[in-house]
């Protein structure tokens, strides 16, 4: 019997990769995790189906590590994203995110049977966006955040120019603003759902005019697979849907039949428009198992306190919701 293919996730226990973990394990494949547990993390998921590593991604022995366990593929994801808390903490967080990057880039030129290293971006990269953008079309990060993340991007490129065997290795992903289970409470569907649950009041930046691209976190897994399976270069991920923050309240109050409460807040150095065109992996055979508004009622209108994994899911869902979960993991029903 063939061995699974390894996996090496940074960052792995996250809201958005502790989905991709899952998935992964779920797939049958030697799963390996790199994450510090820091705040985001989410350690109820540890249940001795991967290896785990409590490690910072900064810290230089995490080279050490990738080559020890010698993964045929790599996903850098851990960093720091809280944007205020990039403007409060800059020059913690470019250290951080930016060392951690280099050293994953390190330890990917030297890995004997690597087949495919993704680094993980964000659309904040390309900041303030008149148009669509293109993967092809210039960064300009407008907070350290996305600072310290388009030096990531940078590093890709470099990577693959000056060393030959890196090239057709190396992939990278954009994502919009993605929601669902595990979010922290601090961003806006996550704030909206908690406020739905407690009656307490969310902050509404700028006049609720800042418009984002959102996605729900469940499309993101077989995007991830289907990168390491055949991508190449820089996708940006997204379904194209684009609301202000106005605009999410009115969808959730249709969705919940409830009213949110809100007050005006004021937040400094935001972008107001990120929005990709995201025909470049939609090219290589992406299709979204969520819409927004799908995404968005299972999320607003579903418990989240129960961990999200395959037996979870099973045991909570309605036959609809199952149908979808095996669709996800690959087993739907025919």
């Amino acid at each position: 019997m063939a061995a699974q293919p390894k996996i090496l996730i940074t960052g792995g226990l996250g809201f958005i990769f502790s989905h991709v973990t899952e998935y992964f394990v779920n797939k049958g494949w030697n799963v390996v995790v790199v994450d510090n547990l820091s705040e985001g993390s989410h350690p109820e998921i540890l249940d001795h189906s991967f290896t785990h590593y409590n490690a910072h991604t900064a810290h230089s022995s995490v080279i050490d590590i990738v080559l020890k366990e010698n993964p045929e593929y790599l996903i850098h994801a851990a960093a720091i994203t809280d944007v205020d808390y990039s403007i409060r903490e800059s020059l913690r967080t470019i250290q951080k995110n930016t060392l951690g990057t280099a050293h994953l880039f390190e330890a990917a030129r030297q890995l004997p049977n690597l087949k495919k290293f993704i680094y993980v971006s964000t659309d904040e990269v390309y900041g303030e966006c008149e148009h669509r953008m293109r993967e092809d079309e210039i960064l300009q990060p407008k907070n350290p955040y996305s600072c310290s993340k388009a030096a990531g991007s940078l590093m890709h490129a470099s990577y693959h120019n000056t060393f030959p065997h890196l090239q057709g290795k190396l992939a990278e992903t954009r994502f919009c603003n993605v929601f669902g289970p595990r979010q922290d409470k601090a961003k806006i569907l996550a704030r909206i759902k908690y406020s739905l649950k407690t009656n307490t009041s969310i902050p509404v930046h700028n006049d609720g005019k800042g418009c984002r691209e959102y996605m729900y976190v469940k499309n993101i897994p077989p995007a991830i697979d289907l990168i390491l399976e055949k991508g190449t270069g820089v996708y940006n991920v997204t379904l194209n849907d684009s609301y202000t923050v106005k605009d999410l309240i009115a969808k959730s109050t249709e969705v919940t039949g409830k009213k949110i409460l809100t007050h005006e807040a004021h937040r400094t150095g935001m972008d107001m428009r990120y929005q990709m065109d995201s025909a470049r992996i939609r090219d290589l055979g992406w299709k979204p198992l969520y819409t927004f508004e799908e995404g968005a009622k299972e999320y607003l209108l579903g418990d989240d306190e129960v961990p999200v994994t395959k037996s979870a899911w099973e045991w909570n869902a309605s036959s609809v919701i199952k149908n979808r979960i095996k669709k996800f993991l690959g087993k739907e029903d025919r």
